[in-house]
């Protein structure tokens, strides 16, 4: 979205509504398209159901990262198939439900903006219970909640102008895990150290950091994610690249190479650095160098999240463009 004054808090303001909303981040090119001699009756019904199907689909997973590009969620969802079909296959299923649901609700569905979230309470069921049924009948409870969940939260944040985020699917699952914890489910324990040479380990947490966004452990998931994000625009790739290799190197001044290797460290800081170098704050070197900032408060809030007995989530994240665009708005009154 653009906006029409050169002000940053009118640009964060402006790209708020846009965000997780049913506008789409930019404008979209026209063509013109040539007319054919209609088909028999029904003869392309078919095949349209399914292209809009899927491009509906890739839209509500790329939403994930703020794209809504069909082919990006197409990536990000084979990146996750590489890693477990059958998350994958939750994934799917989540941001299905999470449409109908908000259709049911009298949502905007348009873009894909109301499929993130019930795609990453299916990733996070299957991360957290690696059983099919079980972790499907969480999957459709929990993306049926997300539409209810993101209309309630837009409402409260939208005096103070600010976005609600993966914030949806944070409450729905964290609720959802402690009710598992609650009812001693088995879970799915945390993955042990990585051992390996330095020199791979490092590269392998940056790559694996763009996966752990859907909560893949997978550095070839990862590079697969990355590769859509950059199909989606240079400048967001090039931020999730940016947001991981400091998360990541921040990371590492806390805790050893073999635990930072599962990419923990750069998730989070890859969200913060594409929400505030490319889509909230007008482009230009003050949202990179916010990127970078916000990327390593990122990490600050990500340990101080390990000490509260909730999932962390994609918190940190949240927590931290809240801050960030709580301080530009803030700015901008004292600067009138």
């Amino acid at each position: 979205c653009a906006s029409t004054s050169n002000s940053p808090l009118a640009w964060a303001a402006g790209t708020s509504r846009c965000l997780y909303r049913s506008e789409p981040l930019m404008p979209q090119p026209t063509t013109h398209r040539p007319r054919h001699p209609a088909d028999g009756p029904g003869t392309s019904a078919v095949p349209s159901i399914v292209s809009s199907g899927v491009g509906a689909l890739g839209r509500g997973v790329g939403q994930i990262f703020f794209q809504p590009r069909a082919l990006t969620g197409l990536l990000i969802v084979a990146g996750i198939a590489i890693y477990s079909p059958l998350m994958a296959f939750q994934v799917v299923l989540g941001t299905t439900v999470s449409t109908v649901a908000a259709r049911l609700l009298d949502l905007r569905v348009r873009d894909g903006l109301q499929g993130y979230n019930g795609a990453l309470v299916g990733a996070a069921a299957w991360a957290a219970m690696g059983v099919f049924w079980p972790a499907t009948l969480v999957t459709v409870v929990g993306a049926a909640a997300c539409p209810a969940v993101h209309r309630a939260l837009e409402r409260a944040l939208a005096p103070v102008g600010l976005p609600a985020l993966t914030a949806p699917f944070c409450i729905v699952s964290g609720l959802l895990t402690a009710l598992l914890r609650a009812i001693d489910a088995p879970m799915v324990p945390d993955p042990a150290p990585v051992s390996g040479a330095t020199a791979w380990l490092v590269p392998e947490a940056v790559l694996t950091g763009e996966s752990q966004v859907v909560l893949v452990d997978s550095w070839v998931g990862g590079v697969l994610i990355l590769a859509g994000l950059f199909i989606a625009g240079w400048r967001v790739g090039a931020a999730a690249l940016l947001g991981s290799v400091v998360g990541t190197a921040a990371t590492l001044a806390l805790v050893p190479a073999g635990q930072a290797a599962h990419g923990l460290g750069g998730y989070s800081p890859c969200l913060t650095a594409i929400a505030i170098g490319v889509v909230l704050l007008p482009p230009g070197r003050r949202a990179w160098v916010l990127a970078v900032v916000g990327s390593v408060l990122t990490v600050v809030v990500d340990r101080l999240f390990t000490a509260i007995p909730v999932p962390t989530y994609t918190w940190p994240f949240i927590v931290t463009t809240w801050l960030v665009l709580a301080v530009v708005k803030w700015r901008e009154r004292r600067l009138g």
